[in-house]
């Protein structure tokens, strides 16, 4: 029933969108023009990406129902964090020719070009997920989390649940990674009002290293009062660790996204609180964005798409729409 009202709000609200538009019902089927859109973000095969591919694709399909036009939406990168493949990928898409990209930009400098290349060639661009934050991006919009805001999200909870002092770590699986080096700042803007000592890990995005990462960590620093992560990856290692280790109870956890076994571990207890962007609208508002750019010459918009804390007062709602993908 809930993943049904969400579906049919954002339905109704997008077609009310288009109507307002200039909406023309009864289009044959041969008078379809077809838009073909890409997804290109930084580590395609993580499982992140689901509700974000989901809600791209609902977009399409309520579009092109109320249009009478066919939207195809593909979703591609590399296999893990790799910029250079990444720009490859984004060459590759603007030389096919697609009508429109939505796409991560995790590094301030390597997608200025290839970006400015595809805007010269009337391809719109919507970031997505990860901004190019120097200003210097042509991209058209951005929707996405405010990681640095989001970060000091983190940081709040952080102190809420271990005081202002006492030892910590802190993981972060991609090194050089724009949207996690800005909720780490987020995140350092609050604990350096502490005494909070930190100490940052890279645990990878490989997650049987993070967990080994963690637990080496916890072995070496039996004082220690939590480990958190600014990233899905290292999130859900956390709790394996603690489990492995016996700490229940004794240690802090924290984390991002909605994966389902940092979910499992919030009910189990062993992870404490993990901090949600939405990334199905970081999917779906780009679609709408790029149709009713090409379409209508209406400019696309940013959206913040929040922080949210998910926590044990919150999390069986929460996994019911992330099991239906929205989530």
């Amino acid at each position: 029933m809930r993943k049904r009202a969400l579906y049919g709000v954002l339905t109704t609200v997008l077609a009310a969108t288009l109507l307002f538009a200039g909406w023309t019902p009864g289009v044959s089927a041969q008078e379809k023009t077809t838009y073909d859109f890409v997804i290109i973000t930084h580590s395609a095969t993580i499982p992140f990406w689901v509700p974000l591919v989901k809600g791209a694709q609902d977009a399409a399909r309520a579009i092109s129902l109320a249009e009478g036009v066919e939207i195809r939406v593909r979703h591609m990168g590399p296999h893990l964090f790799n910029v250079e493949e990444q720009v490859s990928i984004m060459e590759n898409a603007i030389q096919s020719g697609v009508d429109g990209i939505i796409a991560t930009l995790p590094d301030l400098n390597a997608f200025d070009a290839p970006v400015a290349n595809a805007i010269r060639q009337g391809i719109p661009v919507i970031a997505t997920n990860v901004d190019d934050t120097s200003g210097d991006n042509a991209r058209l919009a951005y929707v996405g989390q405010r990681d640095f805001e989001a970060g000091q999200v983190l940081g709040r909870k952080i102190v809420e649940l271990v005081g202002t002092s006492g030892k910590i770590a802190i993981g972060m699986e991609d090194l050089g990674h724009l949207s996690l080096q800005d909720r780490l700042k987020g995140v350092r803007d609050i604990l350096d009002q502490t005494d909070i000592q930190y100490e940052i890990l890279h645990t990878t995005a490989d997650l049987t290293v993070a967990v080994s990462t963690f637990e080496s960590w916890l072995l070496a620093n039996p004082d220690a009062k939590g480990i958190f992560s600014v990233d899905q990856t290292g999130t859900s290692a956390q709790g394996t660790a603690i489990r492995n280790l016996g700490l229940k109870g004794q240690i802090v956890s924290g984390g991002w996204d909605l994966a389902p076994a940092t979910l499992q571990n919030i009910i189990d207890g062993y992870t404490h609180f993990t901090i949600d962007q939405t990334p199905y609208l970081q999917g779906y508002y780009p679609v709408v964005g790029l149709y009713l750019y090409l379409k209508y010459g209406i400019a696309p918009s940013n959206v913040d798409t929040g922080a949210t804390v998910v926590d044990a007062s919150n999390v069986h709602d929460v996994i019911a729409l992330s099991e239906a993908g929205y989530r």
